[in-house]
Formats: structure tokens, sequence, C-alpha cells
């Protein structure tokens, strides 16, 4: 089942897939620096491997050839929300927008989710970003993710 927006098309062109070797990871860079911009090219490749080790996966989406979207999402279990897939990244290259990419790549996700017997996806939205989660299907809550700088609480 293909989900699209409102004046998408499908994005039935598009070839997703793990991205694995270091090449790939590195390739990636560019379109992930989109969405993180605390992560660099020196530590980019360090930092997605680290996260494997919980289980992270990097996922392209390419167009003949060319990567256009990117995803990376980890299985969790967490007791707020029992077994659920959390989709950590999600950009699209800016020039590709509107084509249903995003929503492919989300898809894909579930698909795998849903042959892995894990009943849920969760994931945190920028405003700027929670009108196309909210037309895919997502339900927004209410919870507010916030941080802190440990050694500012540590102090105290």
């Amino acid at each position: 089942m293909t989900l699209l927006r409102s004046g998408e098309r499908p994005a039935s062109d598009m070839t997703i897939r793990l991205l694995e070797t270091d090449a790939d990871i590195l390739a990636a860079f560019r379109l992930m620096s989109l969405l993180r911009e605390r992560v660099t090219p020196d530590t980019f490749l360090a930092e997605v491997r680290h996260q494997q080790h919980a289980g992270y996966q990097l996922i392209g989406g390419f167009l003949d050839g060319t990567l256009v979207a990117l995803a990376g999402s980890r299985p969790a279990h967490t007791l707020s929300r029992g077994e659920h897939v959390f989709v950590d990244d999600l950009v699209t290259d800016p020039d590709r927008r509107g084509e249903g990419h995003g929503t492919a790549m989300l898809a894909w996700i579930a698909s795998r989710a849903k042959a892995a017997g894990i009943p849920r996806i969760y994931l945190d939205s920028r405003a700027t970003a929670s009108g196309f989660y909210e037309q895919v299907g997502f339900t927004m809550m209410t919870s507010i993710p916030c941080w802190i700088d440990v050694e500012r609480l540590a102090s105290t």
C-alpha cells in the first residue's frame, strides 16, 4: 500500500536499500547534514557506526543512482511505548520534496517493522514537518522533547 500526501506522485521508481559500507555512509553525509547540523564530515561515519551497535540502520532512497532520501531507524522497547521502531532521521533532497520519497521511505520502514512483528513507529517531529507526518497518518502526541547539559545539572 502506498501512502501519498495530497498532490504527491508515487515514488515507485525509487530504489531503497540499507547503507552499510563506509563509502555509502559517507556519501549520505550531504543529505544528513541538512537535518543534523551538529554532525561533521569528520565524525559522521564514526557516529553512524556507534549507533549501529544499538540496531540503528541508515537507509537510502535512490533515483537513477542518486541519493534523494535518507532515513535512520532503530528497533526499541520502552515502558511507555513497548516494542516499536524509532525513526531518528528522515530527510529528502530539497529539490525532490513533494514527490513521495519521504512517504516511500516510511512505508519501507513500516513493511520491515511489520515483518518483524513490531506494531508501531515513533519519531520526534520538528514543527515544520508535523503537517507531513500528520498527512502520512501519524498521531501527534503532546510530549515535548527537552534536554540539558549534564554538567549544568550535575553541579546543582
